[in-house]
């Protein structure tokens, strides 16, 4: 452990978003730092905040990437497993050759609260939202697929496509609070959706009106994991879940 305490690929939200299988987080980090574990160069600061220097091809980029933070003391963390092309070589091209962006936290405005209820951040409520008009730090590219690898529906193969640029002239990035909705509508469509369907696997995470709904959900990010491909990083609400189901 870095700092006697927290563990990047132990204690991280990727890390426990990836639980299903631990090497995702490893993988993960590899594609977003392009270097190899063993030589990973990470600190967490007070505020629970991981970060690490940015790839070398970005020499220009001197400042400190925003890499993770360890998990907030709310409910689980939704287990994931993180998206990657299916065929080799867009792998290749997709991932390890294309500058993947750090990831994106949803935090209150007042600098210490992470993440946004699910149903509030769908609709009009975002105001709370810290730095909510800013541009949300997504790149250039027209649109991007949201992708949605939920515990026990991994046979949906779950993705739409969001608009992620301003329809002006100087084609620029939406706003963070815009990204934040377009992300949180996804999800609630995602779980719609998956509600009809079969959980394969642990019901621990079922999606169902007397189980998880969207009213559990609090929107903590999301994490690129290809070019043009973003997952949301989703925490369940303890102080509503585990007075249904525990």
């Amino acid at each position: 452990m870095e700092n006697g305490q927290s563990d990047l690929l132990l204690d991280g939200y990727t890390a426990i978003t990836s639980r299903l299988d631990p090497r995702d987080a490893e993988d993960y980090h590899v594609a977003l730092l392009k270097r190899e574990r063993i030589l990973f160069q990470w600190h967490i600061d007070v505020t629970g905040a991981f970060w690490a220097p940015p790839p070398a091809v970005l020499a220009s980029d001197q400042h400190l990437w925003l890499i993770d933070y360890a998990v907030r003391d709310a409910g689980p963390v939704i287990p994931q497993k993180i998206w990657t092309p299916k065929k080799a070589s867009d792998k290749v091209r997709r991932v390890d050759h294309e500058k993947l962006h750090p990831p994106i936290f949803f935090f209150h405005d007042n600098g210490r609260d992470l993440g946004l209820p699910l149903i509030e951040a769908a609709g009009t409520n975002t105001i709370s939202l810290q730095g909510a008009e800013e541009a949300a730090p997504v790149g250039q590219s027209a649109h991007a697929q949201i992708r949605i690898n939920w515990c026990g529906y991994r046979h949906l193969e779950w993705n739409e496509q969001i608009s992620i640029q301003r329809q002006t002239e100087k084609k620029e990035p939406i706003s963070l609070e815009t990204f934040a909705r377009h992300v949180a509508k996804k999800v609630k469509k995602f779980m719609e959706t998956a509600r009809n369907t079969t959980c394969n696997d642990d019901r621990k995470f079922l999606i169902a009106d007397q189980h998880i709904s969207p009213r559990d959900i609090i929107l903590i990010g999301t994490v690129q994991v290809s070019q043009g491909s973003w997952m949301p990083i989703l925490q369940l609400n303890d102080k509503r879940w585990y007075a249904r189901v525990m």
